[in-house]
């Protein structure tokens, strides 16, 4: 079994990226409070768990951890959360940028590409994913995957295109 946290994400896009994970095999548990990520990760690191993958999705807003749906932001430097999170065994972060999100503007191509580098977990982009050629920037920088909500909506993005083009 694979496990993901999904947590701060509102709206749409949390119920369809939680839906999509779901079908891909994953369990999710919606706004999982912070100290209790650390006793989950404890209890799957045990020999005779059946869950194996654990994904944390966080939302960050000018490089802090946001808290509460978006309306605070934590002292919590977001690289050192995504750190916290790998030295725990998580293998997948989902890392929302809410000051990007359904903007359409741009993803944060800096955050994500740091993280890359930096990390050794698995990290999926969320938020202002707009266009093929960020998707293909996102791809080359070494992100695991992109979550695309606003774009596939608006028809801004077709998913077929997005597919044949970069898988």
């Amino acid at each position: 079994m694979r496990f993901v946290i999904v947590t701060g994400m509102s709206g749409a896009g949390k119920g369809t990226a939680m839906k999509m994970l779901e079908d891909a095999g994953y369990f999710c548990v919606d706004n999982l409070p912070f100290p209790l990520i650390t006793k989950l990760s404890e209890l799957t690191s045990m020999p005779s768990t059946e869950i194996n993958k654990i994904a944390v999705g966080v939302d960050l807003k000018d490089g802090k951890v946001a808290i509460r749906g978006w309306t605070e932001t934590s002292e919590l430097d977001a690289f050192t959360f995504c750190e916290k999170m790998q030295n725990l065994g998580v293998k997948t972060i989902i890392c929302t940028d809410i000051s990007k999100d359904g903007a359409m503007k741009g993803t944060n191509r800096e955050l994500y590409e740091t993280m890359s580098r930096e990390l050794t977990v698995n990290i999926t982009a969320s938020g202002g994913v707009s266009s093929l050629e960020e998707l293909r920037e996102l791809q080359t920088i070494g992100t695991h995957a992109a979550i695309l909500g606003k774009a596939l909506y608006t028809g801004r993005l077709d998913l077929k295109t997005v597919i044949e083009e970069v898988g």
